[in-house]
Formats: C-alpha cells, structure tokens, sequence
C-alpha cells in the first residue's frame, strides 16, 4: 500500500506538471517551484516528517497568490511586506473561491488515512516478527507481549 500511494502521489505530480506545462508554457515553468515544494512536503509528510498539513497547504495558497499577484501586475515592483499584506487577506478575498477549503479538507483526510494505515501496517508487521520469534518459548510469548504492550 505504502508503495502504491508513494505512485499516486508521483502520478498526480507529473500529471499537474505536465497539464501546466501544456496550459501556461514558459509562464508555469518560470513559477514551478511553487507546485514543486507543495509535492515535496505532501511527500515528507506521508513518510513520517513533522508537517503541520493545515500550514503547508495554506502557505502553499499564500505563495501562489503572491506569484499571480507579481505575474498579473507586471509592471508595478512589490515589497515583500506589500505581498505578505496582500496573502494575510486571502480569506477575506478568496481569490481561489472555495478552492482551498475544500482542497484542504480531502488532502488532509486522506493523508491522514494513508500515513496512519501505512504506520499501523509498520507496527503490525514488526509485532508479528516478534511474536514469531518467541512462539514454542515457555512463556516466552506471554512476557514478549506484554513487553510489546507496554511500548506502545
């Protein structure tokens, strides 16, 4: 499963890259770090890193909107103060409609899902590993799953 999840995530990746790539060119190209580093912590995510999923989809919002803030309005130079003003009003302003939210809402329940099941898998495949190792022991499979117990 672990591994089946790990494919979708590259798939939806390459598939989002590729779309943009077609849509907007050179446009995309020039901006897609943007997309890069919200995969890049979908991924540290899903594989145990300390990501707060609620912050790194809004910062990911955050900083999408001040790029198309810049592309839109060329010819005008912001401050990093001036575009950080502008995303502290994103809420407000919904630029992205309810987009976000809902984004928000899947992509945390099924990262959530997938992390939590993938970790029970780990747990439950490393308890039988050593209850396999003790079983014919006298008593040895008793003591071995109260030790088990009590680390988790």
């Amino acid at each position: 499963f672990a591994e089946f999840f790990r494919e979708l995530l590259e798939n939806a990746e390459r598939s989002l890259n590729d779309m943009f790539v077609r849509t907007y060119g050179t446009l995309y190209m020039q901006n897609s770090e943007v997309f890069q580093d919200l995969f890049t912590e979908l991924k540290r995510y899903y594989t145990g890193g300390n990501v707060n999923l609620e912050e790194m989809l809004n910062d990911f919002w955050a900083r999408l909107l001040e790029r198309m803030f810049q592309l839109i309005n060329p010819q005008y130079h912001f401050t990093e103060d001036y575009l950080e003003c502008v995303s502290k009003y994103t809420d407000q302003l919904k630029p992205f409609g309810d987009v976000p939210r809902k984004l928000k809402v899947q992509v945390t329940r099924a990262f959530i899902a997938a992390r939590t099941f993938v970790q029970g898998l780990t747990v439950g495949r490393e308890v039988a590993n050593r209850v396999s190792k003790y079983v014919g022991r006298e008593n040895g499979c008793i003591s071995f799953l109260l030790e088990i117990l009590w680390q988790y």
